[in-house]
Formats: structure tokens, sequence, C-alpha cells
């Protein structure tokens, strides 16, 4: 079942600006692996990474290993996977990557809410401050610009709103991309009111996702049905009639330890163009974790020229390499972390 859910010296900048084929750069015997962008193929429609387009799309595979990170890994550090595959489309103005690659736990639930008493009115307990996640970082080495221009996804926080988020690795420094820019976050923080989540999916007990879109949730005051008691009182008895409001925190079929997700998405941003959601959110993505082979499959697609500073111009060049960080369950860039990897170096050519 699935869940659909980068300055090196003047001769090196040459040498990145001429391909002489397509086997890519010419560079005095190096072996580094080469990927040639498909441009015969059509165009993905982001439907899901596993469109029958990519199955005539030739591949790469990249190890994964500790040590590879630009300035970065701390020295104890364990890579995961042990690979990457790679693919890669250039159709009109856009470059696809589809990348897969194993992990053996699906990791979305960077904080949440469970429930610690199922009978009506419902306990919930919360795991929170955590925001740790399974993510990738795509890092095109760029020459002229001194740094890495960085293409970050992450299964929830982005990848829930069909969204990569655009980073500048420099000096040793992670940056988000802020050219245009009009948000930080497509997320919103899932508050406790009490010992309850501030909003649960409309469909309640009976929501076992692990992404919460906003447009799908209920307020805890919000009232989700009038319950009506009979109640005999009095000498003689009458019938009284108690009308109760009920909430999703008093509604039946809950189970010990199901979540209510921490975090909600708010889809409507990636309806937005390219220009209104400014370079931080200009990628758009795909995913899909399949629990039988134990991985993921992940599309992710940007403009080769996005008019903003903070972008690589990728429609000026004709090969680019590439370095790709797998983490697992994690949430920062930086060290320390354990289960964190770096690809080597392969070329990606542009024809």
């Amino acid at each position: 079942m699935k869940r659909l859910i980068p300055i090196f010296a003047v001769l090196l900048v040459g040498l990145w600006m001429s391909c002489g084929d397509e086997n890519g750069p010419t560079n005095n015997g190096d072996t580094t692996p080469r990927l040639v962008a498909n441009t015969t193929v059509d165009e993905p429609s982001l439907s899901s990474p596993d469109e029958a387009v990519w199955s005539s799309v030739d591949s790469v595979t990249v190890p994964v290993k500790m040590g590879n990170a630009p300035k970065l890994n701390p020295p104890k550090v364990a890579a995961y996977p042990s690979e990457i595959l790679v693919k890669a489309i250039k159709k009109g103005d856009k470059l696809y990557l589809r990348m897969q690659w194993s992990d053996t736990t699906f990791n979305a639930y960077p904080e949440h809410f469970f429930i610690i008493d199922s009978i009506p009115p419902i306990v919930f307990d919360q795991k929170a401050g955590i925001m740790d996640e399974d993510q990738i970082f795509v890092m095109f080495s760029d020459f002229l610009g001194g740094g890495y221009d960085v293409w970050n996804w992450r299964v929830l926080t982005t990848g829930g709103g069909s969204l990569g988020k655009g980073y500048t690795y420099s000096d040793a420094t992670l940056t988000g991309d802020s050219a245009g820019t009009t948000t930080d976050s497509v997320t919103v923080e899932n508050e406790d009111q009490g010992w309850q989540p501030t909003y649960a999916h409309k469909d309640t007990s009976g929501f076992e996702g692990h992404i919460l879109y906003l447009e799908d949730t209920v307020h805890w005051q919000d009232t989700l049905y009038i319950k009506v008691d009979t109640i005999p009182y009095g000498e003689p008895p009458e019938t009284l009639y108690d009308t109760t409001a009920v909430h999703f925190w008093n509604t039946t079929g809950w189970e010990l330890g199901q979540k209510v997700p921490g975090w909600i998405i708010d889809s409507s941003f990636a309806s937005l163009t390219d220009e209104e959601r400014g370079s931080r959110w200009d990628i758009r993505a795909v995913s899909d974790y399949d629990n039988d082979a134990l991985e993921y499959h992940v599309v992710l697609c940007r403009k080769l020229y996005t008019t903003f500073s903070d972008d690589m111009d990728l429609s000026a060049v004709d090969s680019v390499k590439v370095t790709i960080g797998i983490f697992d369950n994690q949430v920062t860039f930086e060290p320390p972390g354990s289960d964190r990897g770096f690809s080597n170096d392969f070329w990606i050519i542009l024809p």
C-alpha cells in the first residue's frame, strides 16, 4: 500500500560552462557519474511520482555515505540509505528530478496529539517540540555563485502541500530563499487547548491519515451535532430534553494511541503561481511512500530560470554538478545528527 499522500578557481568555472558532448563535461579524466536529462518524453503531469513517462527515462544510481557533505558532516554519522536512484527530464522551461531510495520507516509525524483515554470525553496527550521528519536536500553546485542552490523536500511540512522549499548554501550556512516570498511556511501549528488539539479532521475518529489539510478541519469549539437526552424529572415524573452540543473530543470510535496531526497544511498555497509563491516555494513536488518496498519515490520540479536572484539559472548552463542529502527522521541541516548521508557528486547534463 502506498501513501500518496550547492568559489572555485576560474579554470573550474570554464570547465563547468562547457560540455564536450552528451556524456558530460570534458574534465580530464573525471569519473563523476553523468545523467543526461531526457528531452524526448512527454512532460510529467505531477499527478504521481510513478507516472508511466518515467519508465523510459535513463537513471543513475549514486552511493550515499558519510563525509560527503560540504564542510558539514560530523565525524560520527550513519549514512542512510546506501544509494539513491535518480532520473531527470528537461521539458520546455522546467527540470524534473525523480529520486528513489530505501527507508524502512515512514516518519511524517514531527508533532502530534494521541489518544490516552478513548471514552468520551476523550483525553489527548501531546508529543510536542519535535520537528523531525524524512527529508532530502538536492544541492546544485553553483560555481559562479560560490555555493549551492538547494531544493529541500520534507515528507510532511513541504511535501504535504505538494511543494519543495528553496535554500541557498554558502559559507557553511543554509539560508532560505527570500526573493518575492510571501510566507515562511505552508504549515499551521495545531495548538493545544488545554488537553485538546485546536483542530481535528472533519471525520474525527474515522481519520487515520498523517496529513491534516486546513480545509478539512473542525475547530474544538465547532458543534458537530446535537445530542438529545430524555430525562425523567419531578413528582409526578415529567419528561425533559437535555440538548447537548457534541464536539470532536466527545465523539465515539477513537482508539488508544490514535493520532491527530500537530501541523496543518494550507494546500491552497500550492495553487498560487510561481511568482505569487516566490523563490522559497517555487519547487513543485509529488511523492509516495511504498509500504511494501519500504522506499520513497519523490519528483521535484522547478523552472530552469525563475527570474529570482537567489535561484541558480539552470537555463544558462549545459551541465551542473549535484549532490543529494538524505535525512531519515531529522529536523536540521546542521550537525549534530544521525541517520543522514550525502551522495557522491554526479553531473546532470542539460541538452
